[in-house]
């Protein structure tokens, strides 16, 4: 497996056709060590070569969701593969971003985190309750 650290996000890429128990676990401890030492929210797990998913990885899928969700983070998987895709969706407790290449997964990180950054200024400005002073 392949693994591509970026001050904002790291990227996963799985060599092998299968993302069975093996891949799951690696990739899990991987992001648990960058989550907690780190501090790293957002998260791009390339599937490109992927044809099969394990019980194992959808496992995966959705702890790295929630805890992306948890932190205003985000989760992106990259794939072309129609059956994957809908295997995935059809397996997940919640929806995953899917997208056609790495590089819209990486702007989509780039959006998101400018969102996150446009709503903490707002909520600056406006007091968490949404208070305004006059």
């Amino acid at each position: 497996m392949e693994i591509i650290k970026n001050e904002q996000y790291a990227v996963f890429k799985p060599l092998g056709a299968s993302f069975d128990e093996t891949v799951s676990s690696a990739i899990e401890k991987s992001i648990a060590v960058m989550y907690s030492a780190e501090g790293k929210i957002n998260f791009i797990l390339n599937l490109l070569k992927v044809d099969a998913i394990s019980p194992a990885g959808i496992t995966l899928l959705n702890k790295v969701q929630k805890i992306c969700k948890n932190e205003s983070g985000l989760l992106v998987l990259v794939s072309t593969n129609n059956d994957v895709i809908d295997f995935i969706s059809g397996a997940t407790e919640e929806f995953l971003l899917i997208l056609p290449s790495e590089e819209e997964a990486i702007d989509a990180v780039f959006m998101n985190e400018l969102e996150n950054d446009f709503k903490d200024e707002q909520d600056e400005e406006f007091g968490s309750e949404g208070e305004i002073d006059y």
